[in-house]
């Protein structure tokens, strides 16, 4: 069953279109990573599958219904850590812990307290003396502390230092462990979806250039060297090249959607033998937006 589901959205905003066409689905239980250029239009998607924005064009939905118009008792089932905090500024720390638990009947106030002591955020502190990164931490905590069935995270490490990455990162796998969250989340920072998500969606020119198993992706998107024993033909045999550096007889050549099986062909008609590198997340990222 799909929690959150997108189906050829559209969306403009300042006449500039920024969805163009996203197919997205999160399945229960499972976590997603959202990896994008900056003003690929990331929070755009996050905000538009919320319903916090209105599709120009097709489906938003959560819990199978309209995210646009949503149910209250759905709305309950959501966590939603922004990229910055724009209110409150006036609030102490409890003041808004104690007024954000009255949204919601299943507020874990031991969970909340434990995780306010762990990151070092003072409770009686005007929250606009805090840190970018004090303020970022107190929206995980008001995000996770009502037990969501849904949490949607835009950038939410953005402001965190190492220490208190590790630490949200901790929360997210066992949040995702202990309760089957489901779990959607932004973020420039490769090696955190390597560490805690199980699949990942490129965003690219307004639509989803890919989605699906981290494994998967790092299985089917492959760098080849090439060593042959004569000059390399300018085109090369290879299926769905993404960069190649041709020099003499020697090649650099990333390849998605890699068939092991053409290996020793290719080998056979280039004269030429053929090591496969694996790439990182990150660099398979920057091959693809190239």
């Amino acid at each position: 069953m799909n929690i959150l589901e997108l189906q050829n959205v559209h969306k403009s905003i300042h006449n500039k279109n920024v969805l163009k066409g996203v197919d997205l689905q999160l399945a229960k239980g499972n976590v997603l990573g959202l990896i994008g250029e900056n003003g690929a239009g990331k929070t755009t998607l996050l905000k538009t599958a919320l319903g916090l924005l209105k599709t120009d064009s097709g489906e938003a939905s959560l819990f199978n219904e309209s995210a646009w118009g949503l149910s209250e008792n759905n709305k309950e089932k959501l966590g939603f850590v922004p990229q910055t905090m724009e209110f409150f500024d006036n609030l102490k720390v409890k003041d808004l812990l104690e007024m954000t638990s009255s949204y919601y009947r299943n507020w874990d106030n031991a969970y909340a307290q434990r995780l306010i002591g762990e990151w070092q955020l003072d409770k009686k502190q005007n929250i606009q003396t805090l840190s970018e990164g004090q303020k970022q931490r107190l929206l995980i905590v008001l995000a996770l502390s009502h037990s969501p069935q849904l949490l949607v995270l835009d950038e939410p490490v953005a402001s965190l230092d190492p220490s208190a990455r590790r630490a949200f990162i901790k929360e997210l796998i066992e949040l995702n462990a202990d309760s089957e969250t489901s779990i959607i989340f932004s973020t420039h920072i490769t090696s955190d979806i390597e560490r805690v998500a199980a699949d990942v969606a490129f965003l690219q020119d307004g639509k989803i250039h890919y989605q699906g198993g981290v494994d998967e992706l790092k299985d089917s998107v492959i760098k080849l060297h090439v060593q042959a024993n004569q000059a390399l033909p300018k085109v090369l045999p290879f299926d769905h090249i993404l960069q190649s550096a041709i020099n003499g007889k020697h090649a650099k050549v990333s390849v998605e959607k890699f068939d092991p099986s053409k290996v020793l062909a290719w080998e056979q008609e280039l004269d030429a033998s053929i090591t496969l590198e694996k790439m990182s997340l990150e660099d398979i990222f920057l091959e693809l937006n190239k």
